[in-house]
């Protein structure tokens, strides 16, 4: 399987909220990073599934999930990079956002081992 037929069947599985379906096309080791400034809110960094699993979420007691929609691709063969739109209400407040990412992904023998995401952190802090 190709690497950007990975990331497209991890984002369809976590656009249908299947979050654990979503990171078995993870490594157990998995490296993720979400990058920030350092006091943005949401910043994270971790090593493997389940770390990768609880921040995850941590994100869905914060926010709900109208849409996440892959809007482009880079298929570099084992680095991907896809730009995301992702429509989210936060629980508390009900103010809604729309959020775009940038994710780079690195996969080796059929499996996701690294993905960095850099965010809006002015956009992301304006709703809490």
């Amino acid at each position: 399987m190709r690497g950007v037929d990975v990331v497209k069947n991890l984002y369809d599985a976590y656009s249908k909220r299947d979050i654990v379906g979503a990171l078995g096309h993870c490594s157990d080791d998995v490296v993720f990073r979400w990058v920030a400034e350092p006091h943005a809110p949401f910043i994270a960094a971790g090593n493997g599934k389940q770390q990768f699993l609880d921040r995850l979420m941590s994100l869905d007691k914060d926010f709900e999930y109208r849409s996440f929609v892959p809007m482009d691709y880079i298929d570099g063969g084992d680095k991907v990079a896809a730009q995301v739109e992702i429509h989210l209400t936060h629980r508390t407040t009900g103010q809604e956002l729309v959020m775009h990412t940038a994710d780079f992904w690195t996969i080796r023998d059929g499996k996701i081992i690294a993905m960095v995401e850099y965010y809006d952190t002015a956009l992301a802090a304006s709703v809490l």
